[in-house]
């Protein structure tokens, strides 16, 4: 019987593997953190978007330590949210799960991300949301799309989020989140390429966080002793070019 250790990672990340180190240069980039995909302004700096990513992958961890990510959703974002509360992330923004109402008979997870995100951004933010959007499927064998599968979805269910990240003149981080969770009639083989009918329930809510810099710093090297080994196997950049 395979252990607690083997079935949590099963879960979360996939087998034990390294990928590519992530290049942060400055430039609009995207990632894939376990579950999660995030696009990663210009005006981030290399420290703080390893900080968005590492605590975006504590939360989803300290999760589904709690819940089964997939057939109890709620009390797993419960979780989540009071994960990222704890280690500085200040909310001051945020809606309940609603149902999703599709414009069209069929549709993407993009579509789902995009209606709801775009009447919380700015244009150039949500230029980078779509970007990074059109970018993550481009690739069917990128690294980022191992990563992604196991832990977005289970058969015909899933939870996924996506963030952006963006940083004030002041230093200030905000991480903006939409939280997804879905269920679908039949299973679902790529969740990046699928396309989904009237027959599929989507539920998506909003938060937006600042990160209290002088809180965090005292946390940063305990989060990173925490998640090493698991860091490496667990993200994954997007090339958006």
């Amino acid at each position: 019987m395979p252990s607690r250790r083997e079935i949590v990672r099963e879960l979360d990340i996939g087998p034990e593997q390294r990928f590519p180190e992530m290049k942060l240069t400055g430039t609009p980039t995207g990632a894939v953190v376990a579950g999660s995909v995030i696009a990663i302004d210009n005006s981030v700096t290399e420290q703080h978007a390893r900080d968005v990513m590492q605590s975006m992958l504590l939360a989803q961890l300290a999760a589904t330590a709690k819940a089964d990510r997939h057939k109890d959703s709620m009390n797993w974002y419960r979780t989540y949210q009071s994960t990222l509360e704890s280690i500085a992330w200040v909310t001051f923004a945020s809606t309940g799960f609603n149902r999703y109402l599709p414009d069209a008979s069929h549709y993407t997870i993009s579509a789902v991300i995009v209606d709801l995100l775009r009447r919380k951004t700015t244009p150039e933010e949500l230029s980078l949301i779509t970007g990074t959007l059109n970018a993550f499927p481009r690739d069917p064998v990128a690294a980022a799309q191992f990563i992604w599968e196991c832990p977005s979805h289970s058969g015909g269910i899933g939870n996924f989020q996506f963030g952006l990240a963006t940083e004030e003149e002041d230093n200030a981080l905000t991480l903006q989140l939409g939280r997804f969770t879905f269920q679908a009639p039949t299973h679902v083989t790529r969740l990046a390429f699928e396309e989904f009918g009237n027959d599929t329930k989507f539920l998506s809510s909003y938060v937006a966080m600042t990160l209290n810099e002088e809180v965090f710093a005292r946390l940063r090297s305990a989060i990173a002793e925490k998640l090493k080994g698991r860091f490496d196997a667990s993200v994954a950049q997007i090339e958006l070019a």
